[in-house]
């Protein structure tokens, strides 16, 4: 089989503590395709120089950003990590309510009437969910539960100390960065310092709930070149490449000679090699070599094996509703056929000259500039609806529910909630043509909602602790 076939490839990821400061991936995340490219540019220069022949020169130039999209059908585990890319989560016990009284404060500690368990509010997510910390213990389904400073009260729906929900709110500061590798047949790419700019788009595709991820990395490690010989034998040996950015210490690497291929690394044998240290931007240590180096020998890492603890993929029928009023807290469902939510993050990699490393060509910061959000809803004509505040331009609430199967052992389902509490229909005409139905098909954009003091929210219930 080829080495290069698609299903022999894989991609992970992990949430750096340090902005593009790499960590090897540990969570592996299924996905449909990726673009991610990096280009490495170069300036030419041309000089009169007393030839006739053109005086003409390469002079390396800067290592623009690894761009890219990630498309993906939406897993209701591992899609965490990208909406706390998009957007910084709050997280907690999940606690679903109804006919809350009123906002509860954040930091308030609420008391359930009948079981007179305790939680702290972390999120009040649009009087629908609690998002909860340090509970005193298990909530009875059914009760009253009331706040201690605010005393609002609601009922809650349902609570299981298993189940837990993660809420962005935008727009924020962007501070979460991740180490993102895809691992190949015989050799793997990471990028560092990866932003998720955009969900181009939250939509649906053959039934399942999709989502395509707009990635922008600050760093990426492809292969390191050998730059001095280094001796086989036994004890602590020093490679010599052009550079390190990228590798941490135990990683797992290989040698690959060009015209010959990969080399026995660590013994006889044996292709790959624990990295020990990474002591400099051009070094790097293991124990023992079964192979002398040659300079213009490649480094690369070598592919992790793939573990995944997913569940089942968000379905769109029978799975998901569409929900619109006049306000984000007054929306009834609707009948929607399709529908699409785009969150673009506006990004800029900024260069600034810090030395003469390889490393140094790559962008020394990427700064966020604004948001910009939109989508459409289509369906077909029944009446003016929709239409009547096209015209008026009178802003309208819209909130996106998918539901998949039951958490573990609990009845709770898995739940993607999106909540836009002021779009406006962008322009639009119903149009006839001969034995159709007419389709209305409404494009918007999103809008900050100075009363509910965001522009989107993103709620994921699941089974997962933290991201």
């Amino acid at each position: 089989m080829s080495e290069l076939y698609t299903r022999r490839a894989s991609l992970s990821l992990i949430k750096e503590a340090t902005n593009n400061v790499p960590l090897t991936p540990t969570t592996f995340v299924p996905f449909e395709d990726e673009s991610l490219s990096t280009k490495y540019d170069y300036s030419a220069v041309q000089a009169v120089a007393g030839v006739r022949s053109l005086n003409r020169r390469a002079v390396l130039d800067k290592i623009t950003p690894g761009e890219g999209v990630i498309n993906l059908k939406i897993e209701p585990k591992t899609f965490g990590h990208f909406l706390q890319g998009l957007g910084v989560l709050t997280t907690g016990r999940s606690m679903a309510i109804s006919s809350a009284s009123g906002a509860f404060t954040i930091g308030e500690t609420i008391t359930g009437g009948t079981s007179l368990k305790t939680a702290v509010v972390a999120a009040d997510v649009n009087s629908e969910h609690l998002i909860l910390t340090s509970p005193s213990g298990a909530f009875t389904v059914g009760e009253t539960v009331t706040g201690g400073t605010s005393a609002k009260t609601a009922v809650v729906v349902s609570y299981d100390s298993s189940v837990y929900g993660h809420v962005a709110t935008l727009p924020v500061e962007l501070t979460t960065t991740y180490t993102l590798q895809v691992n190949y047949a015989e050799n793997a790419i990471r990028f560092t310092g990866v932003r998720f700019m955009a969900l181009d788009a939250l939509a649906q595709k053959d039934n399942v709930i999709t989502a395509g991820l707009k990635v922008m990395a600050q760093g990426v490690l492809r292969h390191a070149k050998v730059t001095a010989i280094t001796a086989s034998g036994a004890g602590a040996k020093t490679i010599t490449i052009d550079q390190s950015f990228g590798l941490v210490a135990a990683d797992t690497v290989k040698l690959y000679r060009p015209g010959t291929g990969f080399l026995d690394f660590s013994a006889a044998s044996v292709k790959t090699h624990t990295v020990g240290t990474v002591p400099t931007s051009t070094t790097f240590t293991i124990t023992n070599l079964e192979t002398s180096t040659a300079v213009g020998d490649l480094i690369v890492l070598a592919p992790q094996t793939a573990t995944y603890s997913i569940d089942k993929e968000f379905p769109w029928v029978g799975g998901s509703e569409v929900f619109s009023g006049t306000a984000i807290g007054s929306t009834s469902s609707i009948a929607a056929e399709d529908f699409t939510i785009q969150i673009a993050h506006e990004f800029e990699a900024r260069y600034g000259a810090q030395g003469s490393a390889f490393a140094d060509r790559m962008p020394s910061a990427i700064l966020q500039k604004g948001l910009t959000g939109s989508g459409s809803i289509k369906l077909y004509y029944q009446n003016e609806n929709f239409l009547r505040f096209l015209r008026t331009n009178v802003a309208n609430a819209i909130k996106f529910v998918a539901e998949g199967q039951a958490i573990g052992a609990t009845t709770i389902l898995y739940t993607l909630k999106a909540y836009l509490p002021e779009v406006q229909f962008d322009n639009f005409d119903t149009n006839v043509d001969v034995d159709k139905l007419v389709d209305l098909d409404m494009p918007f954009k999103t809008f900050y909602n100075a009363t509910s003091g965001y522009e989107m929210k993103l709620l994921l219930v699941n089974n997962i602790t933290s991201y």
